[in-house]
């Protein structure tokens, strides 16, 4: 017979929730300041909220993003606007706020790169195309670097945001730095980190 042992769970993880409710409640308790707008004060109670469960782990990430929108949109949508304190936002105002970030095309940019770099490693197009760069410019320490720079100048006439750019090439130098066997401490692949940027 087994004996299964308890996985013993850290105080702040299994309490970091509480936590985080209490000071959000101690915050909105707070007297909100004259120079500072209801639904401000709101979303500074809610920024020291996300703070706390993000740092006790006390929920996954996505998790967290989807009880910070919600709260987003109930606080700010019951706060008085600003030049009107007689009218509220709505939670149609509010919606619009909370979701204003995530879909910005900037946003929308990094997480397509972020996508297809993810997607060039899990099907091997890293490593294809750092050996065709390889099999092209040689294995001279030199030449590689030249060759990431000359790459990088090409990329940047088709990919014109630097984050996209980076997000594509990354895969491209890990490849390498795996073909070599190079430890990715190595000084070799910092280097070759360093042109990708």
């Amino acid at each position: 017979m087994e004996i299964v042992t308890e996985k013993k769970v850290p105080f702040f993880k299994k309490y970091g929730m509480l936590i985080a409710l209490l000071v959000l409640a101690a915050i909105f308790a707070l007297p909100t300041p004259t120079e500072l707008p209801t639904a401000g004060h709101r979303m500074l109670g809610i920024l020291v909220f996300a703070v706390i469960i993000w740092l006790t782990e006390a929920v996954s990430y996505p998790v967290s993003a989807a009880i910070l929108s919600l709260l987003m949109i109930i606080c700010v949508g019951f706060s008085p606007q600003v030049g009107k304190p007689d009218v509220i936002y709505g939670t149609g105002s509010a919606l619009k706020m909370a979701f204003m970030g995530i879909s910005a095309s900037a946003t929308i940019l990094v997480g397509a790169a972020l996508f297809l770099a993810a997607a060039m490693t899990q099907t091997g197009l890293d490593k294809r195309i750092a050996l065709f760069i390889l099999s092209r410019i040689g294995s001279k320490t030199n030449r590689l670097v030249a060759g990431m720079i000359l790459v990088g100048i090409i990329l940047a006439f088709l990919v014109p945001s630097t984050t996209a750019r980076v997000g594509c090439m990354v895969p491209v130098i890990l490849g390498i730095v795996s073909a070599f066997g190079m430890k990715t401490g190595s000084r070799l692949a910092a280097l070759l980190m360093v042109v990708t940027i």
